[in-house]
């Protein structure tokens, strides 16, 4: 499920902290993922994990450089903020993404276009798993391409052109 605060398609720059360390909309619009799945269907979005501005993460088993464990990613569509993962591993590390239940790899959608080579890879966002509505995310450490889709049609993209 995603909750967006706006109509249309949109593509986002990076959301910006306010004095109080709340994230704040661009353009007033927040996409906010509430519920996403892994292909065998178990909700990745746990109340007991971290949460980021009131809401909880989106939360994986990864294997990066050596390290596996889980990790948290805030679920507001362009913030990069997760929980997790040591500091050690570098950027442009290629990572191995599973369910944190079944340990299912999460399927592969598409090349992502990154300096690094990495691959988009998809988290449903409907419990039936329609293939239609999905989030895509880079298997590249530090890589923050990302985009959201909801029937098909691409609501936001975050791409690195939109980081300057």
């Amino acid at each position: 499920m995603v909750e967006k605060k706006s109509g249309g398609s949109v593509k986002l720059r990076r959301p910006v902290p306010d004095k109080t360390g709340s994230i704040d909309s661009r353009d007033g619009v927040l996409i906010v993922i509430t519920q996403a799945f892994c292909p065998n269907g178990h909700n990745l979005v746990r109340s007991e994990d971290a949460h980021f501005d009131g809401y909880p993460g989106i939360t994986l088993f990864v294997e990066c450089g050596g390290w596996s464990g889980e990790i948290t990613l805030s679920p507001i569509h362009g913030d990069h903020a997760r929980v997790g993962i040591p500091r050690n591993i570098p950027n442009g590390t290629r990572c191995i993404v599973r369910c944190p239940e079944c340990e299912v790899e999460l399927p592969r959608l598409a090349s992502c276009g990154c300096e690094h080579g990495g691959e988009l890879l998809g988290i449903y966002l409907r419990s039936d798993l329609s293939e239609g509505d999905m989030v895509g995310i880079c298997n590249i450490l530090g890589c923050y391409r990302s985009r959201v889709m909801d029937k098909w049609e691409i609501l936001s993209e975050f791409t690195e052109e939109q980081e300057s």
